[in-house]
């Protein structure tokens, strides 16, 4: 009974995919219109963006097994489509060089390499990313039952999140990518429903079939298969360069072709890469830990700094982690020929920039007063002033 359950609820989100996203668009859209209308508006839009944001993951994991690896690779020239079927409407004319779906990122192929091959990565990346949608929602909840509630809250969940980014560290020996699932990098709404119809798996492309608007095409074999079978280029123009056909399928070689997954990511080799990831990956905990441990009162006095405003201006839960983090920058090994860990080293950059000027005391006293000046001369200017407000 559950089986057929989940399997009528796949057949209903991939026969009407384009209300389904829209409606998410939509809803998405109330989140950022709701923080001020009215009482508790803050966490009702917090709770909403949480749950758009689980519901959206569940469609994407249900949507991808029905996704073919072969709609990444060009139709073949020398087949003809089948006609429609009465079942199956006709659709438009599509590229005979063009694949249906452009070729998948790096961080594509890794991360769903690990998530299909090993249990244990699929678990705890999907936990990881669960924590990350709904942890400030719960923040939000405990911070109702005071501050000692919420840190502890606070604390606990960011413990489980450095230990499952330790567990990913040790089970991949690889830098742990954020985020460490596979995410949406196509609008499916714009496919044809036919291609979402059965679920497909993500092992390598057979070389027997064709990528198509429709199910897989045998390509004629045997000795009379060339007569009579005529190349099906309906968009390129008479005499057009052999360039111009074989270009577009430059990017779109079976995955049989294409360089490992695990060669996208180069291993950590030496004792000062794995330090400069453990680093990486307890940093926030780290600062967490300095954060409770400035709120603790002298002795003899009843006063407890655990709120946010006050433990900002504490310089070692800012500076200790800061320098943490600029070490772990010096001693992780170069990304040399790895697209893949050079975009995952900027995002750590860009994350070590975000936290200098956004937290602590160069918030307090920079950051905050140059926002709020700013704030105040946009309220100035007419129209533009809504943006002030």
């Amino acid at each position: 009974m559950p089986s057929s359950l989940v399997t009528a609820y796949e057949d209903l989100l991939v026969h009407n995919l384009s209300a389904v996203r829209s409606v998410e668009s939509a809803l998405r859209n109330v989140t950022w219109l709701l923080p001020g209308r009215f009482e508790d508006a803050e966490l009702a839009s917090e709770g909403l963006y949480a749950l758009l944001s689980l519901v959206s993951s569940h469609h994407d994991t249900l949507i991808s097994r029905r996704l073919s690896p072969k709609l990444s690779l060009p139709p073949h020239p020398f087949v003809t489509p089948p006609p429609p079927s009465a079942d199956a409407p006709a659709q438009p004319p599509l590229s005979r060089t063009s694949p249906l779906l452009a070729p998948p990122s790096e961080h594509a192929r890794y991360t769903r390499y690990w998530t299909e091959r090993s249990g244990v990565y699929r678990k705890a990346s999907r936990t990881l990313a669960t924590l990350g949608y709904v942890e400030l929602l719960v923040e939000m909840l405990a911070r109702r039952r005071g501050d000692r509630v919420r840190w502890r809250l606070v604390l606990l969940i960011e413990s489980v999140k450095t230990f499952l980014r330790l567990v990913l560290l040790r089970l991949t020996r690889r830098p742990v990518l954020h985020p460490p699932t596979p995410q949406r990098e196509v609008d499916i709404t714009l496919l044809p429903t036919s291609v979402l119809d059965r679920p497909h798996s993500h092992g390598s492309p057979s070389t027997s079939g064709v990528a198509g608007s429709g199910p897989t095409i045998p390509i004629p074999t045997g000795p009379n298969a060339k007569l009579g079978v005529k190349p099906v280029l309906l968009d390129l123009p008479a005499h057009a360069p052999l360039t111009s056909h074989l270009y577009p399928m430059a990017g779109a070689l079976p995955e049989t072709l294409l360089p490992h997954p695990l060669t996208l990511l180069p291993p950590l080799d030496t004792t000062s890469a794995y330090v400069s990831e453990i680093i990486n990956c307890s940093a926030t905990l780290i600062q967490l830990i300095l954060l409770l441990r400035a709120s603790r009162p002298p002795r003899g006095s009843p006063y407890r700094r655990l709120s946010l405003p006050t433990l900002s201006r504490s310089l070692p839960p800012f500076l200790i982690p800061l320098l943490l983090r600029l070490l772990a920058r010096r001693i992780r090994a170069p990304p040399k020929e790895s697209l893949l860990l050079a975009q995952h080293y900027a995002q750590q950059d860009r994350r070590l920039v975000s936290s200098l000027f956004l937290t602590g005391p160069m918030w307090v006293g920079w950051t905050r007063p140059k926002v709020l000046g700013w704030v105040k001369t946009l309220e100035r200017i007419p129209l533009v002033g809504l943006v002030g407000n």
